[in-house]
Order: structure tokens, then sequence, then C-alpha cells
């Protein structure tokens, strides 16, 4: 079934939030390709996880106050109960999660330390791989070559 929610873009810092304003749900992003797609895989999850659990959603509703600097958005995704939920996040959030730069976490994805997919243009990094790297977390500094004791 197809779901249609408003959400409203504005700056925040130095990215963009988007609100569901009738869910209640909140995401950002670096530019407003990444809002969009960040919306749209919010909205999804969100509602994908109201069906298995029997909630149900609110009628959307339109023309929802926003900034003078900000967006309203129609977001549209097409999912059911059993529609499988994707497991991956956005760069910014894999920084985040491992307390380390967006540039570091491109540098463990070009290296194969974790492991990511496009989504369009945008990298999606996969939220297993962030689990097992911030569980088991590499020491500071560079390996310790063995040195043979004469």
């Amino acid at each position: 079934m197809k779901y249609l929610y408003e959400a409203i873009v504005e700056p925040a810092g130095e990215f963009l939030e988007v609100r569901f304003p009738d869910l209640g749900i909140i995401t950002q992003g670096n530019d407003l390709q990444d809002v969009a797609f960040m919306a749209q895989d919010l909205l999804e999850n969100h509602i994908v996880m109201a069906l298995q659990q029997g909630v149900v959603l609110p009628s959307p509703s339109f023309g929802h106050p926003c900034g003078a600097r900000g967006y309203r958005l129609g977001v549209v995704v097409d999912c059911a109960a059993d529609t499988p939920q994707d497991e991956t996040m956005s760069v910014g959030e894999a920084a985040a999660i491992l307390d380390v730069s967006e540039a570091r976490v491109r540098a463990m994805v070009r290296d194969g330390i974790l492991s990511s997919r496009k989504a369009g243009t945008v990298p999606m990094v996969d939220a297993q791989s962030v689990i097992r790297r911030f569980n088991e977390p590499a020491g500071p500094g560079r390996p310790r070559k063995d040195q043979a004791i004469a």
C-alpha cells in the first residue's frame, strides 16, 4: 500500500533536519538529496514497524508551518508489514556511532573495514558492519610488528 506524508525540511546548523509532524519522527541529512533519501527511508521503516505492531497510523495532513528557509516535501512509500527493512545507515550516522569523522568512515569503506552500497548517488553503510566495528574497535596507532627477541 502507498503512504504519503508531509515532511518539513529546515536548516539545523550544518545539517538539514527533516520532521514528519503527523508521526513525530525526525532525521537529518547533509543536503536536499540526502534529506529526501533519509526521509523516505525513515518513513518506510516507521510505517513497517507500526504495521507489524498493529499500531494505527494517523491520517496524513498537509500545510504544516515551516520556516522561511524551509521546505515542505511530500514523501511517498510503498510498503506493507512484511516489507523487509533495510539495515543501512548514512555515512554521518556511522561516523557518529563510531565517534570518527565522515572522511574516516569513507576510508574504512574504501579499505573494506565497513561494507556499503549506493542508493542512487548516496553511499549507505551496512549497519551490521558498523556494529561489528563498534564492538571490536581497533586500538590506537599502528599495529605492532612481531619482533623476535635475540
